[in-house]
This record gives structure tokens, sequence and C-alpha cells, in this order.
């Protein structure tokens, strides 16, 4: 009965995120009965409504430039994470048991939120 909670909690916000769906393909639809009234008619057509940007709608540019940030801060800190370890001799239960060189595993991480930021940069200048 304790962990009742966690899938009462997913199906709540599935089912916020159905209704919000929802409610936006019946004005949606609502619209589209409209324009077809009016063509019936004859009349003009009534200007599409423009959809009020979101809160959370993110671009593109906003993901890669997360992405980005978000990797190159892992692998940072996993490449001093590994220094400190490798530095500290007593943290070690086995003396010499990791190699030092084991430290530059946060590199490759690093520099694919590098990549990241390079595209995002790229991509702000071509507009």
């Amino acid at each position: 009965m304790e962990y009742l909670w966690f899938p009462c909690f997913v199906a709540s916000v599935l089912a916020f995120i159905g209704f919000r769906q929802w409610l936006r393909h019946q004005q949606r639809a609502m619209v589209h009965r409209e324009r077809l009234a009016a063509l019936d008619k004859g009349a003009d057509l009534p200007p599409w409504p423009d959809e009020a940007p979101s809160r959370f709608d993110f671009g593109l540019d906003s993901v890669l430039l997360l992405s980005g940030l978000i990797w190159l801060a892992l692998g940072l800190g996993g490449m001093v994470a590994a220094f400190v370890i490798v530095s500290q001799p007593q943290i070690q239960r086995i003396p010499d048991a990791v190699p030092p060189h084991i430290a530059l595993i946060g590199v490759p991480v690093a520099l694919v939120g590098i990549a990241h930021l390079i595209v995002y940069r790229a991509r702000r200048r071509t507009r």
C-alpha cells in the first residue's frame, strides 16, 4: 500500500496531459467547422487563430545548449572526481589498483558537450 502513490501520480500526470491534448483537438475541430461553414456560405475565411506559445515549448537551440552544458559538466565533473580518486591512495582499497590514466574517462563525455555547443553556436550564426 505504501508504493501505491507512484502509479497514481504517473496516471494522474498522463491523464492531465491527455486531457490537455483532447481540449486542443476540440478547439482545432471547432475552428475547422467554422471555416467549413464560412466556405459553404461563400464568405471570406476567418483568419486562422494564432496559438499562444507554450511555456514548455523548447526549440532545437535550447535543447542543444542545455544538452551541451549538461554533457560538458558531466565530463568535467567525472574527470575531476576521477583525478581526486586516483591521487588519493588511501581512498583506494588496493594500492595501485586504478591506473592514473583512467581519470581521462570524462574526456569523451566532455567532447560530446563541446560538439553540442559548437552546433548551437553555428546555428545561431547562420540566422
